[in-house]
């Protein structure tokens, strides 16, 4: 009893030396109970994907051979350990060939998956949202039109899809959480399931002016953002002694600045959202052509006696009519903030409302800021959710196509910069046409 007397006056004697050490303590104790649970995740996710790997294979079959696409500089430069401590070990595990290809440069995966000269069994990329759009354009645009599937890995700053598809409802933002959600995407790659997601295809209009030949399309599966929540976002590693509140800091000290886009003024115009037609029919099947020249190939000679296996009958969407697919509808919008997504980044309301028909783009005007102070703590709240395409929206139409026409350009070189985002990655403001091409792209989930 005289000792815990003695303790009792040591701890009041030097309270704040004691308040120092149980706090040091405390984190200590969370910190190695995290890192616990944690290597326990890792142990059973490992024990699963062995099994994968402990089944026999044939002499003349191979492993599955999966190129990993891994954005280096993505997440602050903690990717690649990411991926080699969280998702590589799975991987292996299951038995699959792995290949990685590190980025080094804005658009060198684009240029990459664009120019490889056969593809894989499946392409997995270590990265946030820019690397994975960088990924699918160079699919789409590959001129041999083949494909593979997608596996996403969550490794960047701005995950969105991958958070979607793989990380538990309601899930905190711990380390913990976030080992899960890496693992069950690796895993995901080595289950096999699949699952066809829409994208937007974003086409730069040519001008009269222009004497460049017309650029290629660019590939996006979740938004493009324009307005002042986007510029103020991209300004937050100007504020990196600020930690993890960099992203709030950037609102704080932004907020009131008006060089910024608090107006978007622009002329859109768009065509209804349609389920297929004579009109939109190479969109509705984007791999029309692919298909016709798959048709065209000889068989082998043994064919033959090869049952030919069933298929579900192909819509002919070049024999249905709709009269409403071209009609066009022209508005002028002076939002603070434009965002146009596909479904993949979509809310809860929209999907119920979907009735599971995705193919339509989702244009969401929003409000005009009329408090600083308000906009703030609208920020904040998108910031801590992650929910960063989710603007106050004052209108939301439902398109299949859409011509975004700004007003403010940046034409001569004294002119401000003005960029959108597309999948959080920077480009020049420019007249652009967006189509929704759905089911373009196979992406592994659960």
């Amino acid at each position: 009893m005289a000792f815990v007397i003695r303790f009792a006056k040591a701890v009041r004697n030097n309270w704040k030396k004691s308040t120092v050490f149980a706090s040091a303590l405390a984190y200590g104790v969370s910190y190695s109970n995290e890192k616990y649970e944690i290597k326990q995740l890792m142990r059973y996710y490992c024990t699963e994907a062995s099994r994968y790997g402990d089944v026999k294979i044939g002499l003349n079959q191979r492993p599955p051979k999966v190129l990993v696409l891994l954005n280096p500089a993505a997440n602050r430069k903690s990717s690649e350990e990411d991926f080699h401590n969280y998702c590589e070990p799975i991987l292996h595990l299951a038995g699959f060939e792995v290949d990685m290809v590190k980025t080094d440069s804005e658009g060198h995966a684009r240029r990459y998956v664009e120019e490889l000269a056969s593809l894989p069994d499946a392409l997995i990329v270590g990265g946030g949202d820019g690397t994975l759009s960088e990924a699918v354009s160079g699919m789409k645009r590959r001129p041999d039109g083949a494909q593979c599937p997608i596996g996403v890995l969550p490794l960047g700053r701005t995950n969105t899809l991958a958070m979607k598809l793989f990380s538990a409802e309601g899930a905190n933002n711990s380390d913990l959480e976030n080992v899960r959600t890496m693992a069950n995407a690796a895993y995901a790659v080595i289950a096999g399931k699949k699952e066809k997601k829409d994208v937007m295809r974003i086409e730069v209009l040519p001008s009269a002016a222009d004497e460049k030949p017309p650029e290629k399309p660019v590939y996006a599966v979740g938004a493009l953002q324009w307005g002042a929540f986007r510029d103020i976002l991209a300004l937050r590693d100007k504020y990196w002694y600020t930690a993890s509140l960099r992203d709030y800091t950037a609102f704080l000290f932004n907020a009131f600045d008006g060089k910024h886009t608090w107006r978007c003024r622009a002329k859109i115009a768009y065509t209804e959202p349609c389920s297929g037609c004579s009109n939109c029919y190479k969109d509705m099947d984007d791999q029309w052509a692919v298909a016709k020249k798959a048709e065209q190939q000889p068989r082998r000679w043994w064919s033959v006696f090869v049952p030919r296996a069933k298929t579900a009958p192909k819509t002919d969407y070049s024999k249905i009519v709709n009269e409403n697919c071209s009609v066009r509808h022209e508005i002028e919008v002076e939002p603070s903030e434009l965002v146009i997504k596909t479904g993949n980044v979509a809310g809860e309301e929209q999907e119920g409302e979907k009735g599971g028909d995705s193919t339509k783009l989702e244009v969401v005007v929003g409000e005009q800021v009329d408090s600083s102070f308000g906009f703030i703590g609208g920020s904040w709240g998108r910031v801590k959710s992650r929910k960063f395409f989710d603007c106050p929206a004052k209108d939301s139409i439902s398109v299949r196509t859409v011509e975004l026409l700004p007003e403010r350009l940046k034409v001569e070189e004294t002119d401000p910069e003005l960029y959108y985002s597309i999948d959080n990655e920077a480009y020049e403001v420019r007249p652009v046409r967006i189509t929704v091409v759905p089911k373009a792209v196979e992406i592994f989930t659960f």
